[in-house]
């Protein structure tokens, strides 16, 4: 058996992992690709090293229904809204934007996608390093 104080100390530690686990995924600190809970809400950042190729597959035919190439230095984000489509081959809405990586903002871009038990989000890396075509800023 433990020591008191010992035991109260491994105690103390616990709650504070699951506090900080539970904060982190409450408040979406998922980082890239998205929050990793169900807001469906997706990003995507390329980078020399990492550029991203993302494409939309309809699961029930294995169609790629939509695809963007994520420039380096810019993001992609992707986010769905169930029920907001034209029919029921495709009831939901993907809106979309590709921006200057690091900006939020809204997502200008819309496309009707097939529901959330057909449709699958496949990221791709493209070959490395890639330069970005974007010129770099002005030095001052």
């Amino acid at each position: 058996m433990l020591p008191k104080k010992t035991r109260q100390h491994r105690i103390m530690l616990t709650i504070t992992a699951s506090a900080a686990t539970s904060a982190s995924i409450l408040t979406g600190c998922g980082g890239e690709g998205g929050a990793f809970f169900t807001n469906d809400r997706h990003t995507y950042v390329s980078t020399a090293w990492r550029p991203w190729t993302v494409t939309l597959v309809d699961t029930r035919n294995g169609e790629a229904v939509w695809s963007a190439d994520v420039p380096v230095g810019k993001q992609l984000a992707v986010q769905f809204r169930k029920g907001a489509g034209p029919n029921e081959n495709k009831p939901d809405m993907m809106d979309w934007e590709i921006k200057e990586a690091g900006r939020g903002g809204t997502l200008t871009n819309q496309i009707p996608v097939p529901g959330e038990y057909a449709r699958r989000l496949e990221p791709t890396l493209r070959p490395t390093p890639e330069q970005s075509t974007t010129p770099p800023p002005p030095s001052h």
